[in-house]
């Protein structure tokens, strides 16, 4: 009898997941935008904490966080990576999805990059400029809740659309006057472009935008156990991230396929755990507000914004990092 538990328990530790064996991974095809903001995801895969867990997780990248949550809401992906904007947009638009996890957030992320030789030396010099993000972000939302706060309608500004990698080039062509996204973009117009040639504004408790992991509720209800084994992998994680800086460094700038040196001036800015807080909560129903106002929704009340939260996950694995 000894023998026989000795077995099972050597089996179910090790896999960690009750009917996982080691020959018998459980797949899981991830969604992610490869920025640092995934550090505890990389950091997991290198490590083998995913393999110890069961999991078998093949990474699908994309440029954005939006785009890693539409694959997963066209059925491309069982997991994603996405920020708090794109998850309020499917939430209004009724999308089954539930936010299992926050694994990342910053309050210095989002930035708006502008030319000096724009004429531009203070916030307000954005009026009539040309100024380009990401449509249907974060960054969107962030421009918006910006020019608000310098008091810049809509109307005096050009906003157009780019991806991310192509906002550094249009700025150094002059084809823009200030761009709006998350890094590390604004790092890179810094080292393309020069320190002294631009300016980076970012108000002080702003906007701490959330790295989340999403999954799709059926997927939920099936995978429940699959879910909480990926989510103690990113604890794992979490836990090597603190007490191994550097090697966590080198790991997330080749993940990230970003020069050491810009992952470190990064990750500095940014908070790690795999955690859920009325911050995600509260940036949801913001959002709901300004979506509506803006006609991004043709929803005119805000749903239930908590049904798309499922706060069990963290509950179980780190109850003191859930105040949702």
């Amino acid at each position: 009898v000894v023998a026989l538990w000795a077995l099972w328990y050597t089996a179910e530790y090790t896999t960690g997941i009750t009917g996982f064996t080691v020959s018998e991974k459980q797949n899981i095809r991830l969604a992610i935008n490869p920025v640092p903001h995934s550090a505890l995801i990389f950091i997991a895969q290198e490590k083998g904490y995913f393999e110890e867990q069961g999991l078998d997780v093949t990474f699908y990248e994309f440029q954005t966080g939006k785009l890693a949550l539409d694959a997963l809401l066209a059925g491309g992906a069982d997991i994603a990576t996405a920020a708090d904007v794109p998850i309020t947009l499917a939430a209004l638009a009724n999308q089954p999805i539930s936010v299992v996890a926050t694994v990342e957030y910053s309050d210095d992320d989002i930035q708006v990059v502008a030319r000096k030789d724009a004429s531009i030396q203070l916030p307000a010099d954005l009026k009539g400029k040309t100024i380009a993000t990401q449509q249907g972000g974060a960054p969107l939302f962030y421009t918006h809740k910006f020019l608000q706060q310098y008091g810049i309608l809509l109307s005096e500004v050009r906003l157009i659309y780019l991806n991310p990698r192509d906002m550094v080039p249009a700025l150094l062509k002059k084809e823009i006057d200030a761009f709006v996204i998350f890094e590390p973009y604004p790092y890179f117009a810094q080292r393309d472009i020069g320190e002294e040639k631009i300016l980076l504004f970012h108000p002080e408790n702003f906007y701490d935008e959330t790295w989340n992991i999403v999954v799709m509720k059926q997927y939920e209800k099936n995978q429940q156990e699959t879910i909480i084994h990926f989510l103690r992998a990113l604890t794992k994680a979490n836990t090597f991230l603190q007490q191994n800086v550097e090697e966590s460094l080198q790991i997330v700038s080749q993940y990230s396929e970003t020069e050491p040196e810009i992952v470190a001036e990064i990750m500095k800015k940014q908070i790690y755990g795999v955690v859920l807080s009325d911050r995600l909560l509260r940036y949801m129903n913001e959002e709901a507000i300004w979506a509506m106002e803006q006609k991004f929704t043709t929803v005119t009340d805000i749903p239930d914004l908590n049904s798309f939260i499922n706060p069990v996950y963290v509950q179980q694995l780190n109850p003191t990092e859930l105040t949702i």
